[in-house]
């Protein structure tokens, strides 16, 4: 994973068309404070541009939850009935001796209920992208490179100024929910913008390409970079002989394997770019630096984010975390040197520059993890007015699997919860029932008549794109356009991440079979063959002293086997040989 504290993050394209806050009276440990908002405790005045009303007031405490109830010094049961004392049983008892024998009865309500509730706590975590941290915070309109509503009538960004809430939530991929969040990995960034219009998602990828191009690959995908189904270890061999075998991807892999951790139809490319700006050779983990920090804090990137929001809570002279909102607007697309269209590709920089039109600002942390952080669920399929779905394949087929994950997950209305709940107006009354429905549209009609939709609004989703094509089943090739822009991103490192990149590389391909080895380096020969050669001198001194460090103990495996030595156990990941760092708090 880019083992940065930081995360430039880019997207793919998108034509653009309650109770007061009191202390529990009683409680066994002191209670944490409450999160602020960063915005005061009062509401604050309406702001208004060009006579509209911002919707940072018009909707400013989206996804928020009720406070805790006033405990008035006793407990109750779910329903409501008060309990003599919580942790009280009721059983049949037999004493003798010093031996107490006993039998719990079916008929103790408290504990028959509260167990029965503490066995179904955990619902199923998310597949991909399973480790996560989330915030709230503002999208604020900047146009400092171009005004954004000369390419879009979406409501939300009309006006210089113009503040949206939104909730934000970064991620790992592969890891699942209790994994460190330094190791190395694809991280996501996705946001949930509380528009006037509906609710908008973006769902970010850091490095700023996909792995894959081909939808058809993806539970390959997914596979390969999680554990072996034997041993359920982590195995480097499954993951490198997958991109071998579609080295398509290996322009990603430049990326996660450096110190980086990101009205007219217009296609616009969007990113994240943190502000202050990153210095490439300071803030990014090395990779023993990230895998101490996995030991030493497995929750360390989730710690800081909400460390960075109460600290400037308490201070003005410290900063919410920041983003500059950047995107590159391609109006011919004839323009670009590859098809703007395969996701593991990027567009260079001097035909199409990134200019910046908005800013991102995280100041308010969760209330209650589970309810607006786990229970988020992100979906590229809600767009909102002016926001098109552009012909990408790998974006086609993520409107289906992101919702239907979900509804997996959370159940059919996932929408309902308060996270995910839209500020807007929204009347869908042929939505029914299905498990925790909230409303349920109470007695209205439950069918839509040929004459109820009688005022029908101005602004509306509708697609621009004009084109049509055949019907055929493809897959598509690699050819040499596909490792020139990882040589490309290779010379753009400065000297210490090129160094770093070839000891990446060797860390995690040292361990896998030794047909593995030759094959990647096959490829990396094909990028360029200096780097190749590079990283085949880190390999061959990292196998021996592996393999020296894995005769002296048991549960220590080496790897870099023959097909015919190979063993039942995965090697060891990261490789023996990695280092620590034992003042890693002091190079913070």
């Amino acid at each position: 994973m880019p083992e940065n504290p930081v995360y430039p993050i880019s997207t793919y394209f998108f034509p653009l068309n309650q109770l007061p806050s009191v202390p529990m009276e009683h409680k066994a440990l002191s209670e944490r404070p409450k999160p602020a908002t960063g915005q005061g405790d009062d509401h604050p005045a309406p702001m208004v541009i060009d006579g509209l009303l911002t919707l940072t007031e018009f909707c400013h405490d989206a996804g928020r939850i009720p406070d805790a109830p006033v405990s008035k010094g006793y407990f109750t049961m779910s329903n409501g009935c008060p309990l003599e004392d919580p942790l009280l049983t009721e059983r049949i008892d037999k004493l003798e001796g010093k031996n107490r024998m006993a039998s719990q009865l079916i008929q103790d309500l408290n504990v028959v209920d509260t167990i029965s509730h503490v066995t179904r706590e955990r619902i199923p975590e998310r597949y991909v992208h399973a480790k996560g941290v989330g915030a709230f915070g503002t999208f604020e309109v900047t146009n400092k490179d171009f005004t954004v509503s000369d390419y879009t009538d979406a409501k939300f960004l009309n006006a210089t100024g113009k503040k949206t809430r939104l909730f934000a939530r970064f991620s790992t991929v592969a890891g699942e929910r209790g994994y460190p969040d330094t190791v190395r990995d694809t991280k996501g960034l996705a946001f949930k913008l509380y528009t006037e219009e509906g609710n908008l998602d973006w769902a970010f990828l850091n490095p700023e390409i996909f792995l894959i191009r081909d939808p058809a690959k993806f539970p390959s995908l997914v596979h390969a970079t999680k554990r072996d189904p034997a041993s359920n270890l982590p195995d480097a061999n499954m993951f490198w002989d997958y991109f071998n075998n579609h080295p398509e991807g290996y322009n990603a892999l430049m990326r996660i394997f450096s110190d980086e951790g990101v009205w007219k139809h217009t296609l616009v490319r969007i990113k994240l770019v943190p502000d202050p700006p990153i210095d490439p050779d300071n803030d990014y983990f090395d990779l023993c630096c990230a895998t101490t920090m996995a030991g030493k804090d497995p929750d360390w990137l989730t710690r800081r984010l909400y460390d960075e929001i109460t600290s400037a809570q308490k201070d003005p002279k410290n900063k919410y975390p920041t983003w500059k909102v950047m995107a590159q607007l391609v109006k011919d697309p004839s323009m670009s040197p590859v098809n703007i269209f395969d996701a593991t590709k990027i567009l260079p920089e001097a035909l199409f520059p990134w200019k910046e039109f908005g800013k991102i600002t995280l100041t308010e942390c969760p209330q209650n993890f589970f309810t607006q952080v786990e229970q988020a669920a992100f979906n590229p399929a809600n767009v909102v007015p002016g926001w098109d779905i552009s012909p990408d394949p790998l974006l086609q087929i993520r409107l289906f699997a992101y919702g239907d994950t979900q509804r997996y997950r959370l159940g059919v209305n996932n929408d309902q919860l308060p996270t995910n709940r839209p500020c807007s107006y929204v009347y869908s009354p042929t939505r029914r029932d299905g498990a925790y429905n909230m409303t349920n549209y109470a007695n209205a009609r439950n069918y839509i008549r040929s004459d109820d939709n009688k005022n029908p609004p101005d602004n509306y989703n509708a697609s621009f794109l004009d084109w049509s094509g055949k019907l055929e089943r493809f897959k598509s090739a690699v050819d040499s356009t596909d490792y020139q822009q990882c040589y490309d991103h290779y010379k753009s490192m400065t000297a210490k991440l090129q160094k770093n990149f070839v000891t990446n590389v060797a860390t995690s391909l040292c361990t896998a079979q030794m047909t593995t080895q030759d094959k990647s380096i096959g490829i990396f020969n094909q990028i360029n063959s200096d780097l190749a050669d590079q990283i085949k001198k880190a390999l061959k001194e990292r196998i021996a002293c592996n393999k020296k460090l894995a005769q002296k103990s048991l549960g220590v495996v080496a790897g870099a086997e023959q097909p015919h030595e190979l063993s039942y156990v995965p090697p060891t990941a990261p490789d023996p040989l990695t280092g620590v760092v034992y003042d890693i708090f002091d190079k913070m």
